[in-house]
């Protein structure tokens, strides 16, 4: 063995040698000794006039071609997860293509990450962890309760300073909803940790330059409470995000005194007034629709109503654009909404949303007070005077063609959904001949929305979750469903095929949810002994 190694070092050192020493002849256009070994167009030895061959010009460009590839290959970044921002769409006649919105794809294939150990325990998250969890909660923001400037977020979130550019209480809901979008166990594991650290945040010294990080935290945590049916810790997260609100003047954002005690630094670009406007009617709307659930008196809530001069919100692209609603007079913005609805040009989602939500609120005040005087004609007048108001608001809602994105054809069956269960809340308490027709066609019409959204399932593929309030109300629409089939002596096939069609939503949209698994099983019993009496009646 030690014999071939010696004799294979002879044998290159004898190769180097005659390399070194042999040279080229110098006839043009090949040398005599090269043509002679056959390669004369590829001539090994270096001419004696110093000349390159065509093989040692080859051997420097190889060089130089690795070299430049090494240069670049240490010149970039490292592998990163991509960053899915949050946001939400508009209207198609006014969507931007800069609009702040981006969607997960569901078949995407997620990159396989080893987690840092002990990541939850630091007190900022590893830059890595943070950018998995950012990516499984930005799909579904929008339907969670998120009003805030995508891109600008998320610069915030990952920006490298001394002082948190985001409010800690933000960034820990955040990626408390990322892990529970996740279903990924060894993330799930911590969740617990995560929430207790959210519910025991201390917002008594908070920077002003946190409080509409904090405002949208309050409600994206409500949202999360809402979701694991727990509606009273909801109601106390909304509570909070009100007197956020209220405290720094989020509410009178058209008065040119200042609020109260407490205020806000400048807002810095019409992004961040953009912002401020949003926090407000996005407390507003989870708030109003969130206390009739859990039967808050409503003269409590419209004290609120009677202080607010804060217009209502554009778009974010409008913001964007450096447009921002304003209010120079300073009047109420709800008087003035209900005096004359059909005046008020707002007509982008949060706007709507935020106006459904003051009639779905007003609505159950006019059933209960209306309840209590019947036969009072001057409440009737006025019961019925507010029913045409609801009426002539849901004729002229946009429908489901003109809402571009899935997020905001989910916010578009959202809103839907809340007034047209504003119209069965109304007449709920009534003896009104009518009132059990018009809360049945109210019910069939959520059914209608419903259907359509589902028959575009494929634009919406990977979309598994709505906004949280909506689910209890899509529980009215069956329920109402349900008594109006229950009341009649003949088949009826279009109100059990509404139900069925309320039922395959829900069915669809519950995932991971066990509340409303437990809610849909009721239904469920429910139609097995409606099938029972009715034989047409086939479970679904």
């Amino acid at each position: 063995m030690g014999t071939c190694i010696i004799h294979c070092f002879h044998l290159s050192e004898s190769l180097f040698l005659r390399r070194r020493k042999l040279k080229c002849s110098g006839e043009m256009p090949s040398c005599k000794r090269c043509v002679y070994g056959g390669h004369g167009l590829d001539c090994e030895y270096p001419s004696e006039r110093g000349n390159k061959t065509q093989v040692q010009f080859l051997e420097t460009s190889i060089a130089k071609l690795e070299a430049r590839i090494e240069q670049l290959r240490n010149s970039l970044p490292q592998p990163t997860l991509e960053i899915h921002v949050p946001g939400r769409g508009g209207l198609a006649a006014t969507c931007t293509s800069n609009s702040p919105i981006r969607c997960l794809p569901a078949t995407r294939v997620r990159p396989q990450i080893s987690l840092p150990h002990g990541w939850w325990e630091q007190p900022k998250l590893p830059p890595e962890v943070s950018k998995l969890l950012m990516d499984y909660f930005a799909p579904y923001a929008f339907q969670l309760g998120f009003f805030m400037h995508g891109p600008r977020l998320c610069e915030d979130l990952f920006k490298q300073s001394e002082f948190p550019s985001l409010s800690p209480f933000l960034s820990n809901v955040i990626y408390l909803w990322g892990i529970r979008l996740s279903s990924e166990q060894q993330l799930l594991d911590h969740e617990t940790l995560f929430l207790n650290r959210a519910v025991q945040f201390n917002l008594s010294n908070q920077h002003p330059q946190h409080v509409v990080h904090n405002v949208q935290a309050e409600i994206l945590l409500a949202n999360f409470f809402l979701w694991t049916d727990k509606i009273n810790s909801a109601m106390h997260r909304l509570i909070s995000a009100v007197s956020l609100c209220i405290s720094f003047g989020l509410h009178k954002q058209a008065s040119s005194q200042p609020p109260g005690a407490l205020s806000l630094p400048p807002a810095r670009d019409s992004i961040e007034r953009g912002e401020r406007i949003d926090a407000f009617w996005a407390t507003f709307l989870f708030y109003k629709v969130v206390s009739v659930q859990v039967q808050v008196p409503p003269r409590a809530s419209t004290i609120m109503d009677d202080m607010i001069n804060t217009p209502f919100p554009y778009e974010m692209s409008a913001y964007e654009l450096g447009s921002v609603p304003s209010n120079p007079t300073g009047i109420l913005t709800l008087k003035s909404f209900f005096d004359n609805p059909s005046a008020d040009p707002s007509r982008g989602l949060l706007a709507l949303s935020a106006k459904s939500a003051a009639f779905f609120e007003r609505a159950m005040y006019f059933g209960v007070e209306c309840q209590s005087v019947q036969g009072n004609p001057d409440q009737d007048i006025q019961f019925r005077r507010f029913e045409q108001m609801l009426i002539d608001f849901i004729n002229a809602f946009p429908p489901l063609s003109q809402w571009d994105g899935p997020y905001a054809k989910c916010s578009w069956i959202a809103t839907t959904t809340i007034i047209h269960v504003a119209v069965i809340r109304l007449h709920s308490s009534q003896k009104h001949i009518d009132s059990s027709q018009k809360s049945l066609n109210a019910a069939q019409a959520v059914a209608r929305a419903v259907a359509s959204l589902i028959a575009s399932m494929d634009e919406l593929k990977g979309l598994y979750y709505i906004h949280p309030i909506t689910m209890p109300m899509w529980f009215t629409v069956c329920h109402t469903l349900i008594t109006g089939i229950q009341e009649r002596v003949d088949f009826n096939d279009d109100l059990v095929e509404s139900l069925h069609t309320m039922i395959r939503a829900l069915e669809s949209f519950s995932s991971g949810c066990f509340p409303l698994r437990y809610q849909l099983e009721q239904i469920h019993e429910i139609i097995r002994t409606l099938h029972g009496l009715c034989p047409y009646m086939q479970p679904s």
